[in-house]
């Protein structure tokens, strides 16, 4: 087994599930846990892995009712169960919006009454405190955008869709088993691996000085797009389905520096659409766009990129991610997710505001994001 300690305590190795969940329960005597998972986690191999790695022991409840965005009424539905049942564990298994609507949970379980009063926009992150309950973390495929992050977006009862941002809600445990991936579709994959270029590029090329960062971006940048091909041609392909998840866990470190456009673009269509959007599948069409926008403003930092990919010239980065993602079995237009020109304008002015668009490292604003979205609409 090994061990990360990075922001939180990471268990990376092959078939570590098991091993790393019970250790975590029984070291600190955890015996009620409450398992947050969508339907298709909860069934099969999968469900079964999991269930074996909690303490004999252990009495489980769950909560399946995962909605494409984290709700507040979601929030509050767990913090009853969890009440009522005497929980003492919050186990978050599968995607990114499993483990986000986890950390919005903790904070409904800490405090009763609106979550909206600890949002990001109301000043809410100094009082979401410490005395959250704990939360361990099992991504699978399309998890670790929330694995080891200190945000979660959110859907209030009146409907308004905002952010939670705390340090305090980074899980305490993420265990992370290359072997949850082996079953993953190609679009899964695909989605995977374009959302971990996207996070180690915008994170390397972000503002601010972050050495660590740098260097863990870079490392999973290499890591991505030598293995993810591979990963495509043989999904059973243990080696390179290992490379991955570390490239994603990278690419979810990272952010620690801070990202850009492409981010704030992916975060503010998902506000604003009415169907459930792939984030992975809105980088793949973004970055590149995102990539030439930038171009001029990172020309050193280009070259860095393409020097760790032994690219001879920094244009060569930027067009070789253009065809690594013209590869994908993904979308290539935001029409094909079915957003419209009015929801494009509607995103536009969030993305503005995003807090990535204050790290981008070129000034950009509501007019360049139309510009942008249009160009790959």
């Amino acid at each position: 087994m090994t061990l990360i300690t990075y922001l939180t305590r990471i268990h990376f190795a092959d078939g570590v599930l098991e091993d790393a969940l019970w250790s975590e329960l029984e070291s600190g005597k955890k015996r009620r846990p409450l398992i947050i998972a969508d339907n298709e986690h909860m069934h099969g191999d999968l469900a079964e892995r999991l269930l074996a790695g909690l303490p004999i022991k252990s009495r489980a409840e769950t909560y399946c009712d995962i909605p494409p965005i984290p709700t507040e009424h979601c929030a509050r539905q767990i913090a009853d169960i969890y009440h009522e049942s005497a929980c003492d564990v919050l186990l978050a298994f599968g995607t990114s919006r499993t483990i986000d609507l986890a950390k919005v949970a903790r904070v409904a379980i800490a405090h009763s009454g609106s979550i909206g009063r600890f949002t990001h926009k109301r000043g809410g992150s100094s009082r979401i405190g410490n005395a959250l309950p704990d939360l361990f973390a099992i991504p699978s495929i399309s998890g670790f955008g929330a694995a080891v992050s200190a945000h979660a977006p959110l859907v209030l009862k009146n409907g308004e869709r905002t952010l939670m941002m705390c340090k305090n809600l980074i899980p305490a445990v993420t265990i992370c088993d290359p072997l949850l991936t082996v079953n993953a579709t190609a679009e899964q994959s695909a989605s995977a691996g374009a959302d971990a270029i996207t996070h180690c590029v915008e994170a390397f090329l972000s503002k601010g000085y972050h050495p660590p960062a740098d260097g863990i971006a870079l490392d999973g940048l290499k890591r991505a797009m030598e293995n993810l091909q591979p990963v495509l041609d043989n999904g059973s392909n243990i080696h390179a389905r290992r490379e991955m998840m570390a490239a994603s866990l990278n690419g979810a470190l990272a952010l620690q520096k801070g990202l850009g456009a492409c981010y704030a673009i992916s975060n503010a269509l998902e506000l604003v659409s009415d169907c459930e959007l792939d984030q992975g599948g809105l980088n793949r069409i973004a970055l590149p766009r995102v990539l030439r926008f930038n171009e001029d403003a990172v020309q050193e930092k280009l070259q860095a990129l393409a020097r760790t990919l032994k690219m001879r010239k920094q244009r060569n980065f930027v067009e070789g991610v253009e065809r690594c993602f013209d590869d994908l079995p993904l979308p290539k237009l935001l029409s094909e997710l079915g957003i419209g020109p009015s929801q494009i304008n509607e995103a536009a002015v969030i993305a503005s505001s995003d807090l990535a668009t204050d790290t981008n490292p070129k000034n950009i604003d509501t007019e360049d994001y139309l510009s942008i979205m249009r160009s790959v609409h």
